[in-house]
């Protein structure tokens, strides 16, 4: 038996050593097969076996192509090929659509693109240049805008309308105008690929590239006509101003062309678009610059009606020295207002106003006009329709306070302070009005701040144990009632040591239920209200708020701006925090509780002497006060109600000893019949 153990290892070591040497080399399980991710009927090319060279010998010879590089299991894949697909119909014939799965270990692709990691990757062609990136969401709606761009990525302009047309519709308008007598104008097929390249990083086109064609146009628009085939001009638009991009030579650079346009490109409004994907990009916007923002929500990719007012308002706010160029622009943004207003109100009076509305499918960016409305004052004596002046003063309040920058979103609007971390919402009627009364508002610190308040049910089955849940609108009522003592327990959702936590803060209720005071009843004890809130759903004005949780705060009567935080160094258990409550309380009601919690001789023994010490410095405090108003030839009110304080607090204390006393004489009669050691019993007879 003693060598029995070392004989046991030493046969493990050599089986282990012969399956090592008959195991040979690691058996690895091939790949499943790949096989199609759409029906063989598709419009799309589907390559599932992950060839490269077959679809790219047809995107060489297109015009246009789509192309997406997918993994099988990736389930973002799996949703947007159906919308690829869809794309794939509406543009057949015109743009060339094919699927590689790039997961295939010996596929081309795979081999091609070793490091893609991502997918699905969704790639435009034009045709022989550099793929596009789309970075847009994976939705049809957005495919559809970007495929138009690539088909169209340069607009025409004839007049300067057509120029503040463009502008409305977007963050800045870069215009070119080159010398299309020659058959290859110098600068034109580079302006061509930054407008490609463009989308890339601007995949909703919010920066128009739009083209002169003629010198008419270009006289129009203040371009110096161009003579020589060596020369072109190039421009960007802005809200407030345009810039001619500097170039000496007879081509552009386009990534240094881009970056000029990005850099000097602004506006007092943007469009945000998340990508529906994990991204930082609402809080570049909203938190790394650090002002306040108003947001409108939106579901449209076009210009709408809500869209054009908040651009129009944004306009207004920043039109510090009156320009009549951002007066034109938003003279311009009316007439399209006016003009979407006029279709739906003609279109709903078709659809006998509202009934049909489903049938009709009517849509806040209908563009749709009714052949019978003759003049627009018609409709506005119909329908009541005329469009709001801007306020008086609200014109130029950009300039008179710090800078602001207006963000979109619809039927809902908001206001968002990253410094004061807190946000606004207009609770109005969507207007140009009441959005505007809405900033000055704001700037004028007048609005109250947006706090959520969930409020659960009150009840509480008989036989359970229940908590106070309070939510933000009663939180003022209970926990900053003067006349109690509030102890309250922050936790939020999913947190594990707020359920470990919340058990404790419940039997520390029970504990200082004055159900149980038994011989403290006739006492003047103050209750001690406990209370749970849910920090997550429940916003608080900044005072009161933590930043951890749980978190156990507790607010003394009459003495709330005095509140104490549990140590969260400290280990949160009974024992703890029952000495923290106590800690908190006025010596009255310390002492009291402490009196409560006793459950021996020696603990009340230890109580009374500590009242008898408190009496000591309250008969200090009178003597102290009876000299004063001895010796004071004035008639001091002031002393005299102390004095009357200090003489009832002595009287709760005497009466508290004498409580004490008699509670420790029951507990040694009970301990020891006779009362004495010597077996004396002394009997008094009346």
């Amino acid at each position: 038996m003693r060598y029995l153990g070392e004989i046991f290892v030493v046969i493990l070591f050599v089986f282990t050593s012969y399956a090592s040497l008959q195991k040979g080399s690691l058996k690895i399980q091939s790949q499943s097969p790949p096989v199609p991710l759409l029906n063989s009927n598709a419009t799309v090319s589907d390559f599932y076996g992950g060839d490269i060279t077959t679809p790219f010998t047809t995107v060489l010879h297109s015009d246009v192509s789509l192309v997406m590089y997918y993994a099988p299991w990736d389930f973002d894949s799996q949703l947007a090929i159906h919308d690829f697909e869809k794309i794939a119909k509406k543009y057949k014939g015109q743009v060339f659509c094919s699927s590689i799965n790039c997961w295939v270990s010996n596929g081309a692709c795979k081999k091609t693109f070793p490091k893609l990691r991502s997918f699905p990757l969704i790639l435009g062609y034009v045709g022989g240049t550099k793929g596009v990136q789309y970075r847009g969401p994976l939705q049809y709606e957005y495919l559809d805008k970007f495929v138009q761009s690539l088909l169209k990525p340069l607009k025409r302009i004839e007049t300067v309308a057509d120029l503040y047309k463009l502008l409305t519709q977007s963050t800045a308008v870069v215009t070119g105008y080159f010398n299309f007598d020659s058959v290859k104008p110098n600068g034109f097929y580079s302006f061509y690929l930054a407008s490609l390249r463009n989308l890339e990083y601007d995949a909703h086109e919010s920066i128009a590239f739009a083209i002169a064609t003629n010198p008419n146009a270009a006289n129009r628009l203040g371009i110096n006509l161009i003579t020589t085939s060596q020369q072109f001009d190039v421009r960007l638009h802005l809200w407030n101003e345009t810039l001619i991009y500097p170039h000496n030579e007879n081509t552009i650079d386009v990534p240094r062309f881009l970056q000029w346009i990005h850099y000097r490109s602004h506006s007092p409004i943007q469009f945000i678009w998340p990508s529906c994907r994990k991204n930082q990009v609402i809080q570049h916007y909203l938190i790394e610059q650090q002002r306040p923002s108003l947001i409108l929500f939106t579901s449209t990719l076009t210009p709408s009606y809500q869209t054009l007012m908040v651009k129009e308002v944004a306009f207004d706010y920043n039109n510090c020295a009156f320009s009549l160029r951002i007066a034109r622009l938003i003279e311009e943004i009316q007439r399209q207002r006016y003009a979407m207003e006029t279709s739906r109100l003609a279109a709903e009076r078709q659809c006998s106003i509202f009934e049909k509305e489903r049938e009709c499918g009517l849509s806040n960016t209908s563009l749709y006009i009714n052949a019978s409305i003759t003049t627009d004052s018609s409709v506005e004596k119909t329908c009541g329709f005329s469009f709001e002046p801007t306020l008086f003063k609200f014109q130029g309040l950009g300039c008179r306070y710090s800078s602001k920058e207006i963000r979109q979103n619809a039927n809902i609007a908001l206001i968002v302070d990253p410094k004061a971390e807190s946000h606004y919402i207009m609770s109005q009627t969507l207007s140009k009005e009441n959005l505007e009364n809405f900033i000055v508002n704001y700037m004028e610190n007048s609005l109250r701040r947006f706090q959520r308040s969930h409020q659960k049910s009150k009840l509480c089955p008989p036989d359970r144990v229940c908590l106070e849940e309070i939510s933000t609108d009663e939180f003022e009522k209970v926990v900053l009632d003067p006349s109690h003592d509030v102890i309250v327990f922050y936790r939020k959702n999913g947190c594990v040591f707020c359920e470990v936590g919340a058990r404790f803060f419940l039997k520390l209720s029970l504990m200082f239920s004055l159900s149980a005071a038994s011989f403290l009843e006739n006492t003047d004890l103050r209750q001690i209200r406990f209370a749970t809130i849910n920090a997550e759903e429940n916003d608080l004005p900044w005072q009161f708020t933590v930043d951890k949780y749980p978190s156990i705060v507790f607010y003394p009567a009459y003495r709330k701006s005095e509140s104490r935080l549990y140590p969260h160094n400290l280990e949160l258990n009974e024992a703890n925090l029952l000495n923290f409550t106590l800690s908190q309380l006025s010596i009255k009601n310390r002492v009291s509780w402490f009196i409560h919690f006793c459950r021996d001789t020696p603990c009340l023994q230890e109580a009374h002497r500590q009242i008898d010490a408190q009496i000591v410095i309250i008969d200090r405090q009178i003597r102290i006060f009876r000299n004063r108003l001895l010796w004071s030839i004035d008639d001091d009110r002031a002393s005299m109600e102390e004095l009357r304080g200090w003489v009832r607090e002595r009287h709760f204390f005497k009466e508290l000893s004498y409580s004490v006393r008699k509670t420790v004489v029951g507990i040694l009669r009970r301990m020891n019949r006779d009362g004495y050691p010597n077996g004396v019993r002394i009997n008094a007879a009346e």
